[in-house]
């Protein structure tokens, strides 16, 4: 005993450097006895480290040759062949910010040509996006208006309903807002339609006068009893100009001009097809290039 107690006496009086050569024999001669072992963790740390450079390089290449060709897509694209191009755009660059836009960009023609359950399916992996960013928004209000032209009305509400209550920028909120009311008037649910847009007519920032107006016609109806008319669901429309041209908000090219109850301002940021049926001079459904978007590709969140 006496003889390990001196043992301990005399490695607690070691100094700290002494230590610290201690411990570098010690790992020295670990080293040495398991040279494979060592061998094995430092090109697995190589490989590591060299995967994820690699990758991050691949991914920035993917979302910059994404963003190149989304550009040329939108210069060349034609309505015959927007749908089966968009489709492989996206399956070749999913998970960039430029896939994205093709997604919507793909749902949004698919609706315009009354294919609401497949542009519903093209929206579906991105529809958890959340909507305080531009795309999130966008997402979101073509799924209303989706659902809406499968009959899912509640499902409808509840994207429009997400955007009134998670939307940072006040016109997209109005705009949701205005949108709920025109739907909940075309299904008859008056009392409701009022609701939303008695908010509008309250909102010091939502300044259109069409507001006042589509309120003060739902009250009359409330008051005589009379069946509202059926109107068009009025398709997403374009950002004001306060928005930024970065602002992917798809809209209707037109067709929402007519008794819309969007607020006015600027001009069309958005990405889209025209639409046809209600531009005389447009391209016909078998020819003809659409539009490039002059917004730029980063609007995407």
């Amino acid at each position: 005993m006496p003889g390990a107690v001196a043992k301990k006496k005399r490695k607690d009086e070691l100094s700290q450097e002494d230590r610290f050569l201690h411990f570098v024999e010690d790992g020295s001669a670990w080293a040495q006895a398991h040279t494979r072992a060592v061998l094995m963790i430092s090109v697995s740390l190589v490989l590591l480290v060299g995967g994820v450079l690699y990758y991050r390089s691949y991914r920035e290449s993917l979302r910059t040759r994404a963003a190149i060709e989304l550009n040329q897509l939108r210069a060349t694209l034609t309505v015959a062949d927007a749908v089966p191009r968009l489709t492989g755009f996206v399956a070749r660059f999913d998970g960039t910010p430029a896939a994205t836009e093709g997604r919507l960009l793909l749902a949004k023609i698919q609706l315009q040509s009354g294919q609401p359950q497949a542009a519903l399916g093209v929206l579906d992996p991105i529809a958890s996006k959340p909507v305080d960013i531009p795309s999130g928004y966008a997402v979101k209000l073509l799924l209303a208006e989706g659902y809406k032209n499968t009959g899912e009305y509640d499902r409808s509400l509840a994207q429009l309903n997400a955007i009134i209550e998670g939307a940072y920028v006040p016109y997209q909120r109005h705009r949701a807002l205005a949108e709920r009311g025109r739907l909940l008037a075309d299904l008859g649910r008056l009392e409701e339609a009022a609701v939303a847009y008695q908010r509008l007519v309250d909102d010091e920032r939502a300044t259109d006068d069409l507001y006042r107006v589509r309120l003060g016609e739902i009250q009359a109806m409330i008051a005589s009893g009379a069946t509202p008319q059926p109107t068009t669901f009025s398709a997403p429309a374009p950002a004001p100009p306060e928005e930024g041209a970065e602002a992917l908000i798809p809209g209707a090219d037109g067709a929402d001009t007519a008794g819309s109850d969007a607020e006015p301002g600027g001009s069309d940021p958005e990405v889209g097809l025209p639409d046809t049926a209600s531009t005389p001079d447009g391209p016909s459904p078998d020819s003809g290039t659409v539009p490039a978007d002059s917004a730029s590709a980063g609007g995407s969140g």
